[in-house]
């Protein structure tokens, strides 16, 4: 990982997703410059799994490798993406054009729909399982209520008039 001292990158996907092999998935990035002087950056991202990479290739901003950020500005850039592979580790490089370097990286974790268990994040598969059901009983139980409060209204305004 760079140190951050010529930029920074964020995007708003989770530290780990499930995710099938071929399936586009959308992604917002954020590109800040955080120096006083006008950069160009280039995002490249790779594919790995057991610390070999997969597949690597840049991730294009209007077409083009390299993009410019304004000294302390920050860049949003929506766009989608597709990867070959599930179960391995997507990380995304922000090189700064200047020195040539990784400035800043970030990863999230791939984790196949079918995986009970991957030694990248063995309990993960599990995890989510649990936090899922953990929340689909509030979740069926607030919108039952809802449903409930909407028809009752119907009935006492019904019965009102």
């Amino acid at each position: 990982m760079g140190t951050g001292k010529y930029g920074d990158l964020f995007w708003n996907l989770p530290p780990s997703m499930v995710y099938a092999a071929g399936m586009e998935f959308h992604a917002r990035i954020y590109v800040a410059n955080t120096t006083d002087v006008d950069r160009e950056y280039m995002l490249m991202a790779a594919v790995s799994r057991d610390e070999q990479v997969l597949s690597e290739f840049p991730v294009t901003v209007d077409g083009a490798a390299w993009f410019s950020v304004g000294a302390g500005d920050v860049v949003s850039l929506p766009g989608a993406m597709t990867v070959d592979y599930s179960d391995a580790v997507l990380t995304l490089n922000l090189y700064e054009k200047a020195t040539g370097d990784i400035t800043d990286s970030i990863s999230t974790v791939l984790v196949g729909q079918e995986s009970q268990y991957h030694p990248l994040l063995p309990a993960l598969p599990q995890m989510v399982t649990e936090a899922a059901s953990d929340m689909m009983s509030p979740l069926i139980t607030l919108v039952t209520l809802m449903m409930v409060m909407m028809m009752l209204s119907g009935v006492v305004k019904g019965a009102g008039e």
